[in-house]
């Protein structure tokens, strides 16, 4: 990987912890200064500030091991393949009954990032595979994932007033984007009326860890089938959400 934007600071800390990883409460200050060649001050602020954010513990006699937020990381880059692992299972029966094809998505900025996908038998299908990207605030995975922000939030992540339009129904203002995310949180989904893809309608639902919005379902059809299945795609998203907010 390119190591031009490498940050000093953060490749230290990552030592240190690799250190600490192999041989819990072992190393004090001046031992792992010796053991990486990083001078005592640099390495006192460091090990204060990693010990602040919970990265590593100190004992009484002033030794040194991972912390309980190294767990809390590492839990959470597991529970995200036990996510689509549960999503796959309990999505299948949804697209079964709709006959319509179900996502699963997570914010990753301004983005939506596709997770998985649970493809309908029809020849008339939205690229949304894995790995694919959308703007956010063209979809309504983006509306969902995004539902529970305040406004300095949104703001934060849209810094412009005028978003772009990916076709002629995206909501183009930053603060009409931000109504109908308060829209999206009371009625716990959002609708995306070919707002991201031209002859497509969407329903998604944001799923809940520990009561904070972590990922996001969501059923796509075509147009022409939107009305008559409509309330039906968001009874079934909005319970599929549910679900996978309760059984992880």
């Amino acid at each position: 990987m390119d190591q031009k934007y490498s940050v000093p600071a953060l490749d230290r800390a990552d030592a240190v912890l690799m250190l600490v990883a192999e041989e819990p409460y072992k190393w004090k200050l001046s031992d792992i200064s010796k053991q990486l060649s990083i001078s005592k001050s640099t390495l006192h602020s460091l090990l204060h500030t990693m010990e602040r954010l919970q990265w590593i513990n100190r004992d009484r006699n002033e030794t040194y091991a991972v912390g309980s937020a190294l767990g809390d990381y590492g839990s959470a880059y597991f529970r995200q393949f036990d996510l689509i692992d549960e999503f796959r299972r309990t999505a299948e029966p949804v697209m079964r009954k709709l006959q319509e094809s179900v996502q699963l998505a997570r914010l990753d900025g301004n983005e939506v990032l596709y997770l998985a996908k649970i493809e309908a038998p029809s020849p008339v299908q939205m690229v949304s595979g894995p790995g694919v990207r959308f703007p956010a605030h063209s979809t309504g995975l983006g509306k969902a994932l995004m539902s529970d922000m305040d406004a300095g939030q949104v703001r934060g992540l849209l810094p412009h007033e005028q978003l772009p339009k990916r076709t002629v129904h995206t909501i183009d203002s930053r603060e009409t984007f931000i109504q109908e995310l308060e829209k999206a949180r009371r009625a716990g989904y959002a609708l995306d009326l070919q707002e991201g893809v031209m002859g497509f309608c969407c329903v998604s639902s944001p799923i809940r860890l520990r009561g904070v919005i972590n990922a996001a379902v969501s059923c796509s059809m075509p147009v022409h089938t939107w009305e008559t299945k409509r309330e039906e795609a968001i009874e079934e998203i909005t319970k599929l959400a549910a679900t996978l907010s309760t059984s992880l």
